[in-house]
């Protein structure tokens, strides 16, 4: 199974989502490809998101950012578009098995605390996503 979660940049919300979601899939001893992209991908990752996600157990040696072009997104089972440019950007396709849209703002800073509440939105919607409580 393949779970893709795309965001406008792949610099913040998705990046989250893809370190929040493998982490919780190991843990449920689940074994889906798991990956993030973005419509419009940045170069590099903030160090704050990094530091976030480190601080709070999740693996960061594997994310950067990814355009769509860069994953199979053809034959995604899951799609999650985590910004409303990636919901209206994502191509419908006949693999995909499910589709979401969780409507994540985009922090305004990347200040601490607000990176801390994003990731605690996500470790919520992930464990729904996987039917976890």
């Amino acid at each position: 199974m393949k779970i893709a979660f795309v965001s406008t940049k792949n610099q913040v919300r998705s990046i989250i989502a893809e370190a929040v979601a493998k982490k919780v899939a190991r843990l449920a001893l689940l074994s889906p490809d798991i990956i993030s992209a973005g419509v419009q991908p940045t170069d590099t990752l903030p160090k704050e998101v990094i530091d976030i996600l480190k601080e709070k157990g999740y693996e960061t040696e594997n994310l950067y950012p990814k355009g769509l072009e860069d994953i199979d997104y053809e034959n995604t089972d899951i799609l999650v578009t985590l910004s409303p440019e990636a919901r209206d950007s994502c191509a419908y396709s006949i693999s995909h098995k499910r589709r979401e849209h969780w409507n994540l703002e985009e922090p305004k800073s990347l200040k601490r605390e607000e990176l801390t509440s994003l990731v605690e939105q996500v470790e919520s919607l992930v464990r729904e996503l996987f039917k976890i409580s």
